[in-house]
Formats: C-alpha cells, structure tokens, sequence
C-alpha cells in the first residue's frame, strides 16, 4: 500500500508549478537578504571602505540570488520527478489483498473447465491455473473437485493441436 509519506509529498508537489516557483522565489529573497548582509559585512572587512562594501555586496548578491532561484527551480523540478517515479513503483509493485473464498474457486473452477479455446496461450494459462490450485495445500479439500474439473477442461479439448 501506497505510504501516507508519499502521498502527502505527491500531493504537495502536484499542487502546481506556479506554486512551486513562488515558494522558491520566496526562499530565494530570504536566503539573499541573510547573505546580502555578511557579504557586505565581508567586504567592508576586507576593503574599509563602506562605499566600495556596498556596490560589492550587493552586485554579488544580485548575481548569487538568479543563480539560486535557477538552481532551486530545477532543483524542485527533479524532485516532483523523483517522487512520481517512487509513487508509480509503490503503485505498480503495491500488494494487492484478495479475499476468496472456497465456493467462489469452485465456481471459477468449474467455468473454466467449461469453457472451450482454441488458443494456445489460454488453454496453457487455464492448465496453470489448476496446477497452481492443486498444489496449494490450503485447498485440499477441494482437491478432488477441482481435479475432475481439470480433467473435464483436458477432455474437452483433446485432440487439439496445440
């Protein structure tokens, strides 16, 4: 089954593109205002000169901040990739719970023995699928009925050149 983890970051991550370009503008804008303020910081240190601190700072900052907003753009992209690819494998591997019981078997049981192919691939599927049923020892009981329908199902179809 498909985990509520995954579910919850498919659905944050479908919600839309336009979304996710405002949240990374957003987190662009505060991560450069922080760095804005070392980077002059830094410059004022190393030149003394609050003028010169200033136009440094601020056009490395400028810079910096389009290429974190394309960075976290792409970024962001991958990561709604990744999730699909991780949500389609949890689908498509997911365990699928089925409840039968004895008397719906022995009813599908007995269809299949009367049905009648000329197919090669389903009437081998068909012969599996009484294998299958009769090497299963939680159906023992039922064993014998399901034997006579496999009988039933190769009779009718002997002499068939499959």
């Amino acid at each position: 089954m498909m985990s509520d983890k995954v579910k919850k970051k498919l659905s944050l991550s479908m919600k839309g593109q336009g979304e996710n370009i405002k949240r990374s503008l957003f987190k662009s804008i505060v991560y450069r205002i922080i760095t804005v303020f070392l980077g002059i910081l830094t410059a004022l240190i190393v030149t003394g000169d609050i003028y010169q601190a200033l136009s440094l700072g601020i056009a490395t900052e400028f810079v910096q901040f389009i290429n974190y907003f394309i960075f976290e753009t792409i970024w962001s992209y991958y990561e709604r990739q990744r999730l699909r690819q991780k949500f389609r494998k949890e689908f498509l591997e997911r365990e699928i719970e089925l409840k039968v019981n004895y008397s719906s078997i022995k009813e599908l049981s007995y269809e299949l023995s009367r049905l009648d192919t000329f197919v090669k691939s389903i009437y081998t599927a068909i012969l599996n699928f009484y294998d299958g049923l009769l090497e299963n020892e939680d159906l023992k009981e039922l064993h014998e009925e399901l034997s006579k329908h496999r009988e039933y199902f190769v009779k009718a179809h002997a002499g068939r050149d499959f």
